[in-house]
């Protein structure tokens, strides 16, 4: 097959099986009759013919013989449906690459694939283009050319670190860039039944054993109680000092060995075994490296290294300053939730707290702090009667899945509400909590006497007010240091007043078998509600001038990726370019008046074979 010419339908190839056949007939001959002559002269000089029936001579030379070996030839030429690419034509070729984590273990596989399939592709066409897409970025092409060499190039620079994902939008713009005519082609891990916008598949994976970290989290080692862990302590630690807790998976279905260690910096720690059934989780245990400001964790490198390092900094979150305004009868209550609050601190005199926790006497009423928990309480009044009704949370982030049954309290003089603030719980006509967020006031108002009331004794109450501080923690501008998995929305408090200045992100990547590479971006600070974390394991920093808002390690957590026991190759491209063959290609025009020569060869030959031929009693004798 030649580029530009190619037959549409091969199996048209079959009728040349006639040839032989006719070889065949002619090679056999016909016994020869007997006329009894008087004279021999009159007799015609003829050729030896046999004489003892049907059998295998040499082949005779004659006009029907080379008309059906005509008629063949033509009816194949036919059947075989041959094509001729246009030469303006241009075959485009868009290959969707998926972006996902998964495809990293099989980069090897994916380049020798696309060049096999893309080569035998090349085959079928005059001129080529290609163009490479990534399945979650796919607004920019990886790549975009007509070489096969150059494309391989590229991919080396390509990086598939997403989350699982839907690949129809990608599909979508490569048909679109396509066309019609034009082939699309995905390449992923994973067979795919059925693919939309008539796209064929390359899948390049193959079931791999994987063994990596699932997540991280920090606790005071006083807190732990549970057994089980790997490492554990042989001292018990400062009440400060905090211990991480490293989920490690075993994704294959045999059982597998590892080992581990802790490095800060250059140095590091004995290498440790550790042996998972199939499928089985573990924690493991330590404190952080004192003196350290970040840390890792590492496995025995395998086929899949992103789960294979777990960077780690030590937590330490913006601290809340909190101050108690109360009487004497209530500010025991309100000193008990200050303390549930995590990391917070008195203010320093002469400073404002980040959050006041205060009361509100309806007959002796007081604007309270801007920044506030107000609590309904009504002194030495006499109690009301109990509040009747059901309660009822509005649709509302910091009430939502909360239990408020069970709740008991008394009716008092209210706390004026204004049109602007939202209700968050009611109870029959009453406004049971509201929250004030106008004028410069951000305020969690309890619209009932909480002294008065079983609320203490609530859950809800409690976990409302931890919502709402960690709201106020969230808004703080504040520096900050905290462990992030890979891609996940990262919430950040930043100036953004007209002439602030721009964030500035720096990430140092820790990949295993890749060197540490150090990248600077400056995001708009429109963007900063779309932040997310890198997409590869390592640490970032965000910067706002001089200020560092956040120190942060990413680590790679996504199980649902790292599990390669599904991955299989496959390849459907070849169907689906026979098919934009044929609508890329021009027929033979010309089939109808070949259909017509071979039919007259047809009656040619049948004319020489049942020509009139003369009988001997016909021959005259000739005088002279």
């Amino acid at each position: 097959m030649f580029p530009g010419f190619s037959f549409a339908n091969p199996l048209g190839f079959w009728a040349l099986l006639g040839i032989p056949a006719i070889l065949l007939i002619h090679f056999l001959q016909r016994q020869s009759r007997v006329v009894t002559v008087s004279t021999l002269f009159l007799l015609q000089q003829l050729r030896r013919e046999s004489v003892s029936g049907r059998r295998f001579e040499h082949l005779r030379s004659s006009v029907p013989l080379w008309l059906q070996l005509l008629m063949v030839l033509l009816l194949t030429w036919i059947l075989t449906q041959p094509q001729w690419e246009r030469p303006e034509a241009v075959h485009r070729v868009v290959v969707v690459l998926d972006g996902s984590a998964s495809m990293s273990a099989f980069r090897p596989s994916l380049q020798e694939s696309l060049n096999r399939e893309l080569g035998r592709l090349g085959k079928l066409f005059r001129r080529e283009e290609y163009v490479v897409l990534d399945s979650r970025r796919f607004g920019e092409p990886v790549f975009n050319g007509t070489e096969i060499p150059a494309l391989l190039e590229a991919l080396e620079q390509w990086r598939p670190f997403g989350a699982g994902h839907d690949f129809t939008p990608a599909l979508r713009v490569a048909r679109s860039l396509a066309g019609e005519e034009g082939s699309v082609i995905l390449v992923t891990d994973h067979i795919q039944e059925m693919l939309p916008y008539n796209a064929a598949l390359i899948a390049v994976g193959e079931k791999t054993a994987n063994v990596g970290f699932a997540g991280v989290r920090f606790v005071d080692e006083s807190t732990l109680t549970s057994a089980g862990e790997q490492a554990t302590a042989t001292a018990p630690a400062a009440p400060e000092k905090q211990v991480w807790l490293a989920l490690i998976r075993n994704h294959a279905d045999i059982p597998q060995t590892r080992q581990w260690f802790l490095s800060t910096g250059q140095s590091r720690t004995q290498p440790a075994e550790i042996t998972l059934a199939p499928g089985e989780m573990r924690t493991l245990r330590g404190t952080f490296p004192e003196g350290a400001d970040h840390a890792a964790l590492h496995l025995t490198p395998d086929t899949f290294s992103l789960d294979d390092v777990l960077p780690l900094v030590l937590p330490r979150p913006k601290k809340l300053t909190v101050a108690v305004t109360a009487p004497e009868d209530l500010s025991p209550l309100l000193r008990e939730v200050s303390a549930t609050l995590d990391h917070t601190g008195i203010p320093e005199p002469g400073q404002n707290a980040d959050l006041s926790l205060v009361s509100y006497d309806p007959l002796d009423p007081r604007e309270p702090a801007a920044t506030a928990i107000v609590y309904l309480h009504q002194g030495v009044s006499a109690p009301g009667a109990f509040l009747r009704g059901a309660v009822a949370a509005e649709n509302h982030p910091l009430v939502e899945g909360l239990n408020w049954q069970g709740f008991i309290g008394r009716d008092s003089p209210e706390i004026p509400r204004i049109e602007s603030d939202t209700v968050l719980l009611w109870q029959g006509s009453r406004a049971l909590v509201f929250l004030r967020t106008s004028e410069g006031r951000h305020q969690l108002l309890f619209n009932f006497d909480f002294t008065r009331s079983n609320a203490e004794r609530q859950p809800g109450f409690v976990v409302l007010a931890h919502r709402f501080a960690e709201s106020l923690r969230r808004d703080k501008i504040a520096p900050e240091t905290l462990n992030f998995e890979t891609l996940q929305p990262v919430p950040l408090a930043c100036l953004t007043t007209a002439g602030a200045p721009p964030l500035r992100m720096e990430t140092v990547s820790a990949i295993p078998g890749e060197a540490t590479t150090t990248q600077r971006e400056e995001i708009p600070l429109l963007q900063v509600p779309l932040l997310r974390a890198p997409d590869a394991p390592g640490y970032f920093t965000l910067r706002q001038g001089e200020a560092t808002l956040l120190t942060a390690a990413a680590h790679f957590a996504d199980s649902r990726e790292s599990d390669l026991g599904g991955a299989a190759s496959l390849s459907t491209v070849n169907p689906a370019a026979a098919k934009t063959r044929a609508q890329t290609s021009v027929e033979d025009s010309r089939w109808q008046l070949w259909l017509l020569v071979t039919l007259a060869a047809l009656l040619l030959a049948w004319w020489f074979v049942e020509r009139p031929r003369p009988n001997p009693g016909d021959v005259q004798p000739v005088t002279t």
